[in-house]
């Protein structure tokens, strides 16, 4: 004979449900995303969607942050467009891929002050959104920074 009351049967039945919804919801489609993108580099992965339930917010801005590292030095002094992109960006996320160069935001109240400062031997980089008129690419040689809708150009210090 059973003991259990239907309280007992009910309770145990919303435990398995429980566990059923979390399997369901949050560890298949992590488990998927481990399978999916194994042994991939971490500037690919930061390009990714990422899971279903965590989507990827700064998708766009890591593929523009991976772009620029592919092209400047690493003692580089970056300067960015405002931080109202279309797509919107993270200037945590730009810095931190980008580290160590040295990021400047066009607009911050240091970036015009900062010009003054600069050092003959340090490149010197200018990140544009194309047609934007940010005007921080003068020169005729201006790169694109693949299918993000950016170029990067060498600034000279007569600019």
């Amino acid at each position: 004979m059973n003991n259990r009351s239907w309280v007992e049967n009910i309770i145990g039945a919303i435990i398995v449900l429980n566990f059923v919804v979390l399997a369901l919801v949050f560890l298949i489609p992590r488990a998927k995303v481990i399978v999916n993108y194994w042994g991939w580099e971490s500037a690919a992965l930061m390009q990714t969607s990422g899971a279903m339930d965590t989507p990827n917010q700064y998708l766009k801005t890591y593929k523009v942050a991976n772009q620029i590292r592919n092209v400047t030095k690493e003692n580089s002094i970056i300067l960015m467009p405002a931080d109202n992109w279309e797509f919107g960006s993270n200037r945590s996320v730009v810095i931190q891929r980008l580290y160590p160069r040295r990021v400047y935001f066009f607009g911050d109240k240091n970036f015009s002050e900062f010009k003054f400062n600069l050092n003959s031997t340090v490149p010197v980089y200018g990140v544009a959104f194309s047609g934007d008129g940010a005007e921080l690419c003068f020169e005729k040689d201006v790169k694109k920074l693949g299918e993000t809708g950016f170029e990067i150009c060498k600034r000279s210090f007569s600019n």
